[in-house]
């Protein structure tokens, strides 16, 4: 498929850029790429002279422990870059990227991407305010998993997809959220069923709908 300027201008990389900068940028894209559910399509120290922007769908970005235990870093999604710390350090992979959904991807070789920022300034501006918001991101998770109690974090993290606009989570199973939040999934069920209780949301099949982000609130108290 061909690579198209309005995708690219969706893209927190290349955001603000007019036509005549779209059109230069879309030069350096390589390839796309469709990715299945269920498929890692990068694993964490792994090479790769690729970054990676996500069209459509939906990333689990996650490190494995020594012993098994999964940590997810970010659910990313439409708009995001991925492997930006291997591109700009040199290094392998920071970590693992599974495919939530079916995914389309573009992608861009690791070595043009210091010629598309001497061309086009707007995206290193762009770059940087994008690691800073990851960074900012990755310090919170730190902290929420220093200090939050378990209902606590669950309740920040369902907040936050609210605020995005979604009252409900249809791809994250209760694994997942344990992985979020630093749990086992045993206790992320059984916290569900607190808030359940407390008609903050419903839990449906394969989902969980939010129904008082008022009491969602006081949960995060």
């Amino acid at each position: 498929m061909a690579i198209e300027t309005k995708v690219l201008a969706r893209i927190h990389y290349f955001t603000g850029l007019d036509k005549e900068g779209l059109e230069e940028v879309k030069k350096y894209i390589a390839f796309e790429k469709e990715v299945k559910k269920g498929e890692i399509f990068l694993k964490e120290d792994e090479p790769s002279d690729y970054m990676y922007f996500i069209v459509s769908g939906a990333v689990k970005v996650y490190k494995r422990s020594a012993n098994g235990k999964e940590q997810i870093l970010n659910i990313a999604s439409s708009g995001e870059s991925l492997n930006d710390v291997s591109t700009f350090d040199g290094g392998g992979s920071a970590a693992n990227m599974l495919a939530m959904t079916p995914v389309r991807l573009y992608v861009i070789r690791k070595s043009d991407m210091e010629t598309l920022f001497a061309r086009c300034p707007r995206v290193a501006r762009n770059v940087a305010r994008v690691l800073a918001a990851k960074v900012r991101r990755d310090s919170s998770l730190v902290e929420v998993l220093s200090f939050d109690h378990i209902i606590s974090r669950l309740a920040k993290f369902l907040l936050k997809q609210t605020s995005a606009g979604a009252n409900m989570l249809p791809f994250l199973t209760q694994q997942d959220l344990a992985s979020m939040v630093g749990t086992s999934r045993v206790v992320v069920n059984r916290s569900l069923r607190i808030m359940e209780e407390k008609k903050a949301i419903r839990l449906e099949r394969r989902r969980i709908v939010v129904t008082d982000e008022k009491a969602l609130r006081k949960l995060v108290g």
